[in-house]
């Protein structure tokens, strides 16, 4: 039985205070201690706000690159940095839009012009992790937006994007949702988008995005079917310099594939000459309600065929889960059709015939004490392993009547019966937590 020992806290100057740094021991097989830190982020990264909510928000939004995360270096001293990205942007739930006959998702940006951007993180060992710098993403030489793309383009989702006083938004040509982010060893950056999905290459000294492969050009064309910001939510590099993205969920293929799928497709580029291959990893179906429930946080190579990776998403126990695994993609089958149809349409005694990648578990995060819901940020270092939130901004939407936000539409910008939304601070921080490893995840990989 999992153990979790005293802990040791360094609080920020005051009694009240968020913690700073938390050392925790833990009786477990796989890990030794956890050292807990709450990312620190100066005035100068929050995210202006002057909107109908600004009174919850006085500092502004609060910078938030949790959705990513990849090991930069250690110095001379010992101090760890990482590279983070944010995704599109401070957005937040709302009802379905009123458009003609049709009934639209849509999300609300309370900071429209926004520009998804990426850090650098350092972490000053048992002090503190502070982000100590952050630039925007450019394409075609202007800044990327978080809105989502235009109707009928490639990595459109159909979303209406909404104010915070429920006006409708104009859609951007460079809209890009990022999720993952890592370095190759030539120091250019790979972030994959969950929009498109989008796989973009980066430069990281002026964050000009050099090069964006999407389904069709330079990526399987099949990948166009992932279920709306379910695209790309992984990458990583493997030492010989493969680029490795992965799909946050199943797909959706005419949208009749999401729950009888039982895996979720992992994209490999050959950046050398373009070649690509997607293998199947087998999601825990049976712990879900329904497949299209499980989703993917990040992914960290290990070596050119064994990686880690965490699963999570609400179980049809109702109860969160993180976990974490070790997989080995050497022997797993490049996906073809199945009588004439994609994989996913095959039937599950079909699909198992599939050589799918290998995967043994080595911890669910939430059995060490892990709340927040995502864990989307995955690194790999000296004996360790590093995992960060997204704590989406900081902020949460409701409704004032209190009721589901799926039982209301707007229409022509108002809501029923004079509900409104309100929009507040949800409390949650970003916290980047160091789990220093007994043994080598190699104890880990699947025989």
């Amino acid at each position: 039985m999992l153990k979790l020992l005293p802990m040791i806290l360094l609080l920020a100057g005051f009694a009240n205070a968020t913690p700073r740094f938390e050392m925790q021991s833990v009786d477990h097989a796989a890990i030794k201690s956890i050292e807990r830190y709450t990312l620190q982020s100066p005035a100068k990264e929050n995210i202006p706000y002057r909107g109908e909510f600004a009174a919850a928000f006085p500092q502004g939004l609060p910078f938030a690159p949790g959705s990513g995360l990849a090991f930069k270096k250690m110095d001379s001293a010992g101090n760890l940095y990482f590279w983070a990205t944010s995704d599109r942007g401070p957005n937040g739930d709302a009802p379905k839009v009123q458009d003609g006959d049709k009934k639209r998702e849509a999300k609300i940006f309370l900071t429209p012009d926004f520009a998804p951007r990426f850090a650098e993180i350092k972490v000053s060992r048992q002090q503190s992790a502070d982000v100590i710098s952050s630039k925007p993403f450019l394409i075609d030489g202007q800044a990327a937006s978080g809105l989502p793309l235009p109707k009928g383009s490639v990595g459109a989702t159909g979303e209406t994007p909404l104010s915070d006083a429920l006006k409708t938004l104009a859609f951007s040509p460079r809209g890009i949702d990022p999720e993952g982010i890592v370095s190759d060893k030539n120091g250019k950056l790979w972030v994959v988008d969950e929009y498109g999905p989008f796989l973009m290459q980066v430069d990281a000294a002026s964050g000009k995005v050099l090069k964006q492969l999407a389904p069709g050009k330079g990526l399987p064309e099949v990948l166009k079917h992932r279920q709306p910001n379910r695209g790309f939510e992984a990458v990583a590099v493997a030492p010989n310099g493969k680029v490795y993205a992965m799909l946050q969920s199943t797909l959706n293929i005419d949208g009749e594939t999401k729950s009888n799928a039982q895996f979720i497709r992992l994209v490999e580029l050959d950046p050398a000459t373009g070649a690509t291959r997607t293998l199947a990893y087998p999601l825990d179906v049976d712990v879900y309600k329904k497949a299209g429930d499980a989703k993917i946080g990040d992914l960290v190579a290990i070596d050119d065929t064994h990686f880690a990776l965490i699963e999570q998403g609400k179980g049809k126990d109702k109860k969160l889960r993180n976990v974490l695994y070790v997989i080995d993609i050497s022997g797993a089958d490049n996906l073809n059709q199945i009588d004439g149809k994609e994989p996913e349409f095959a039937s599950k005694d079909a699909q198992a015939n599939i050589k799918m990648i290998r995967k043994q578990r080595v911890v669910d995060l939430r059995d060490l004490g892990w709340k927040a819901e995502k864990a989307e940020g995955l690194a790999l270092f000296e004996n360790g392993i590093a995992v960060i939130n997204d704590n989406d901004f900081g902020l949460k939407t409701d409704l004032a009547s209190g009721k589901d936000i799926d039982d209301h539409l707007i229409k022509d910008g108002q809501l029923p019966d004079g509900d409104r939304i309100v929009v507040s601070a949800s409390g949650e921080s970003s916290d980047l937590w160091l789990l220093n490893l007994k043994q080598p995840l190699k104890a880990y990989f699947p025989k």
